[in-house]
């Protein structure tokens, strides 16, 4: 397409891939010959997990002890030992401490932030996901957060749960900024972000007033330098005089050049796509401390990750099965809520597909992007998980076939629906190399749910009148 799509469901889906989605070309172009992985994993890790690694690599971090059940909460809060600790739930999205818990344990006080999950309507609810609580009360909060699912700014309406706790030792905090290192598409290298203003949603003082964040591009062929650092410790101690706070982030300023050289150190050696710490705070000597943090990693550095991949492979209650059952198939897949299931090649035509199916009445029931090697197998594999969705009333296939033929193409879809046996209708367009000899196979195939479509009006407004 000549322009990228803006629909809503569009920008949905392009701030759900931001940190999980490369450009296929490029992630099949960069991985080495000698992996033997045959499908693609996108890995975060939590708060707690991140913390260690920080803590390996010279960042100075709170003390924290992860707890899975209620007696090594219970259990750690006494290895900490202090009359107060923090309990902070553990999901894979920022956004905890404003965000609500769902259960069927939640004591219900307050009002919530967030609705309850789909399915959950009438649950119980525990507003924040992170408190400091006293001791004596770290059972009685453990169970209420321990197998609830958080619903935050930035898990999406249905939340993830809770399997994991953190109990850290509560640190006296003079101020809380922001700090993330990024990978930037203008500069074409890492990105440090930075904001006096820390601990909640960055995206909203960004919205509100952009003059608070620093941002310091560093030379990747360079690495960081004390300039870069001095721009940030700069910036940072700038926007806490502009804020009238007291700080003696000034008096510690090597200490803090040195974290933040510490924390770009790590994200290089660790092939990161981002580091975000959030808060970064500042202790009541002037030194900085990383509160909380998450840290994100290119998938293709496996072969020389295995380690850091592994602890990640723990998390995988974080993440949607059909996602993990779509990497199985090298297959790039995203639910949404409505009855069209969608499957094509290239996210670019995905996400087009998806506007116009929207234009023409229907609702896209997910991005589904199978690249280009769309094998009987992969499509049989797509149209196995896009099924799996209840609410899916109609298949809408839509392939643009150039190094893959859509002959080719069209004879897997055939293969994959009959040996399926689909009930539902499911509406093809091809369009490319050989797209005579495709449509042809798709007309005779003598499968009464197949529908042939000559372009892609032609075949969203046939796949919103199957529904009908």
């Amino acid at each position: 397409a000549s322009s990228w799509p803006t629909s809503a469901t569009a920008r949905s889906i392009n701030a759900h891939l931001r940190y999980k989605m490369l450009s296929r070309t490029i992630r099949r172009a960069a991985k080495p010959a000698t992996t033997t992985r045959s499908f693609e994993r996108y890995l975060n890790l939590h708060e707690y997990q991140s913390s260690a690694l920080m803590k390996e690599n010279g960042v100075n971090v709170p003390v924290g002890i992860a707890a899975h059940s209620v007696g090594e909460a219970v259990a750690a809060a006494e290895e900490i030992g202090d009359a107060e600790v923090v309990i902070k739930s553990q999901i894979l999205a920022g956004g905890r401490g404003l965000g609500t818990i769902w259960s069927s344990a939640g004591n219900s006080a307050g009002t919530a932030s967030y609705p309850a999950p789909p399915g959950m309507e009438g649950a119980k609810f525990l507003q924040g996901g992170v408190h400091v609580i006293k001791k004596d009360q770290v059972k009685e909060y453990a169970d209420q957060m321990l197998g609830g699912t958080l619903v935050t700014k930035q898990s999406g309406p249905e939340g993830k749960p809770i399997t994991t706790l953190l109990m850290a030792k509560k640190m006296e905090l003079v101020n809380e900024m922001y700090l993330s290192i990024t990978l930037d598409r203008t500069t074409m290298g890492p990105l440090i972000v930075a904001c006096a203003k820390g601990g909640t949603s960055i995206e909203d003082t960004a919205a509100e007033d952009p003059s608070w964040i620093i941002k310091c591009p560093v030379d990747i062929s360079k690495g960081i330098t004390k300039e870069n650092t001095k721009t940030v410790v700069d910036g940072l101690i700038a926007g806490l005089e502009r804020m009238g706070v007291a700080s003696q982030l000034k008096d510690k300023k090597e200490d803090a050049y040195k974290q933040i050289e510490n924390l770009y150190n790590m994200f290089v050696k660790y092939d990161c796509t981002m580091v975000e710490v959030n808060p970064i705070a500042e202790d009541p000597s002037g030194l900085l401390l990383a509160a909380d943090a998450k840290i994100g990693f290119d998938d293709n550095a496996f072969f020389r990750q295995k380690a850091v991949f592994d602890e990640g492979d723990k998390n995988v209650d974080q993440v949607d099965p059909r996602e993990v059952a779509a990497a199985e198939f090298d297959l790039n897949y995203v639910g949404l809520d409505g009855n069209i299931g969608c499957m094509v090649n290239g996210a670019g035509l995905a996400m087009a597909t998806m506007d116009i199916a929207s234009q023409k009445g229907g609702e896209p029931a997910n991005f589904l992007d199978v690249g280009g090697s769309a094998s009987v197998k992969n499509i049989k594999g797509a149209f196995e998980i896009i099924t799996r969705d209840p609410k899916v009333k109609c298949i809408l296939v839509n392939i643009f076939g150039g190094i893959m033929k859509c002959d080719v193409i069209a004879e897997g879809v055939k293969q994959a629906a009959a040996e399926m046996d689909l009930k539902i209708p499911l509406v093809v367009r091809l369009e490319g190399t050989n797209v005579d000899a495709g449509n042809k196979i798709i007309k005779d195939a003598n499968l009464d749910t197949l529908i042939s479509a000559d372009d892609l009006d032609d075949a969203a407004e046939k796949a919103v009148k199957a529904i009908a």
